[in-house]
């Protein structure tokens, strides 16, 4: 199989549920399959990617078999599919596109063709052009129309939520006081980030700061904003998107200034060590002196006192004076070991403290480029998931994780049931958020057929529905109890694109580092 390397979990058997499965030969008393170019949902006005209007995504209905695409003006796409066929039935819950490939080849199935393909799991569940006989026919995979599957490839970008349900649901508006709204931000500035000691101070000139602001702000697709209309006079206002550009350019100045200041630093510790080492042996050859010329005075002392003992004792009483010069030489290397041993204690604590002044700069550039990670990351979308499973709720952005905490369910013996809440646009004052939210039928709804128009299709449309009422979008927000500052952080972050989850079900065993939130409800 060809492709971007994987996860190590993900490699094993990767694709092993991708399918380009051919149809079996139909019975001749089977009405003929339309042609492959009206495959495509007809009289559908698919919108151009670049014609969209905040968020894209896309719902899945097994048993309608059909894909409807949606951005913040309603729906923009439709197709028909097919999903996997009994045994390898698609799984149902909230994906997200993980990988994107404009031709891909199964590992599994002999190489066969798997064009615009838009994976939603590591185990092998994707969306890919490939044949529409009417009914589920794949492994596993959704495949899309040879006209529609382009277009809709189009339309996506990595990480655009993708939900397989049982039953054919629509998004609907909702409007509730737990969903967040955005924070707006200031444009950091030096003196902003001198409050936190653990990152370097950076100077930005005003005239930088202005371009900053109108830059970060045209990059996010929406204007800075100035209370009053004076921009002249009132700094600029962010949203988190372009407040997170402006971050990440102010991060990378910092970075850069700490990484030098961590290289000359380590250059400094490094010369200032080499000299320490230096003075170190220099101490030892002054011991090695000094023992050498003690050594030689000692023997010369011996040498004399065992030549004129009988005399010394004899006559005058009085002991052999050693000789003056080798006297002098003790002295000589006994001061040269002192002088060697002040200049190796010198060296020494320079050196250490070069070291430390190094380990600073090092852990200094780090939290630059930290700060340049976290920058970036709080460029995507930011998703919520709160499990009534887990008992927690769960923050994600660019897919890693941001922060969890326990949060309460009231009434925990109901269902809560599984329901998409997706800020689909945003005004540009971040003064009001436009969700939709979509709750998915229970798993028994509705089943999807077996092949169109067969006896078993028409038994499993009409299988009666979940015994118990399901709970409405609006119900289930009433029920959570959020844990205390979690609107706040999540203001943080938000923007168009970003979501929120609720399920009774935990996350996925799908889930890894390279996914959003997966949920699977069957």
């Amino acid at each position: 199989m060809t492709g971007a390397p994987q996860p190590a979990a993900a490699q094993q058997g990767f694709g092993s549920l991708f399918s380009y499965n051919q149809p079996a030969k139909k019975p001749v008393a089977r009405k003929k399959r339309a042609p492959a170019a009206s495959q495509a949902a007809p009289a559908e006005a698919s919108k151009p990617a670049n014609e969209t209007k905040g968020t894209v995504y896309a719902v899945v209905s097994l048993p309608d078999q059909h894909i409807t695409v949606y951005d913040a003006t309603g729906r923009i796409a439709q197709s028909r599919i097919s999903s996997g066929k009994a045994g390898k039935r698609t799984p149902t819950g909230v994906f997200s596109v993980i990988g994107k490939k404009r031709f891909h080849r199964s590992n599994l199935y002999s190489g066969a063709p798997m064009p615009w393909m838009q994976r939603i799991t590591w185990s092998g569940i994707a969306l890919h052009a490939g044949v529409i006989p009417g009914y589920p026919a794949s492994h596993g995979c959704i495949r899309l129309p040879n006209a529609f599957a382009p277009k809709l490839y189009s339309l996506t970008d990595m990480g655009a939520r993708i939900i397989v349900s049982p039953g054919d649901v629509k998004p609907e508006t909702i409007a509730h006081t737990i969903l967040p709204t955005p924070k707006m931000h200031l444009a950091p500035t030096a003196a902003q980030q001198a409050a936190a000691p653990e990152k370097a101070a950076v100077e930005l000139a005003s005239s930088d700061a202005s371009d900053a602001a109108k830059a970060t702000a045209a990059a996010a697709g929406e204007p800075a904003l100035t209370p009053g209309g004076e921009a002249s006079q009132q700094p600029a206002l962010l949203n988190p998107i372009a407040y997170a550009v402006a971050l990440k350019k102010q991060a990378e100045t910092e970075r850069s200034a700490a990484d030098a200041t961590s290289k000359a630093a380590l250059e400094i510790a490094q010369k200032t060590g080499a000299e320490a080492r230096a003075a170190t042996d220099a101490v030892s050859d002054a011991e090695a002196a000094l023992k050498r010329v003690e050594e030689k005075l000692a023997a010369a002392s011996q040498k004399d006192d065992g030549a004129n003992a009988p005399e010394t004792t004899a006559s005058t009483g009085a002991a052999t004076v050693p000789d003056p010069e080798l006297v002098a030489d003790v002295d000589k290397a006994r001061e040269a070991l002192d002088q060697t041993r002040t200049v190796d204690a010198q060296k020494s604590q320079a050196a250490f403290e070069a070291v430390e002044v190094y380990k600073r700069a090092d852990e200094a550039a780090k939290a630059a480029a930290e700060r340049v990670a976290e920058a970036e990351r709080r460029r995507k979308q930011v998703s919520v998931f709160v499990s009534k499973k887990e008992g927690k709720i769960f923050v994600r952005q660019d897919w890693k994780a941001v922060w969890e905490a326990p949060v309460t369910i009231r009434d925990p013996e109901r269902p809560l049931g599984t329901h998409i809440y997706t800020a689909v646009d945003v005004e540009t004052d971040g003064s009001k958020v436009h969700w939709t939210a979509i709750s998915m039928p229970p798993e028994n709804a509705k089943a999807p057929p077996a092949r169109r128009g067969s006896k078993s299709a028409k038994a499993e449309a009409s299988a009666p529905s979940a015994s118990f009422t399901p709970e409405t979008a609006t119900g289930a927000l009433d029920r959570i109890e959020m844990p205390e500052g979690a609107r706040e952080l999540i203001g943080e972050l938000l923007w168009t694109g970003g979501s929120l989850i609720v399920s009774d079900h935990p996350r996925s065993y799908e889930m890894g580092e390279y996914t959003d939130f997966i949920v699977l409800t069957r």
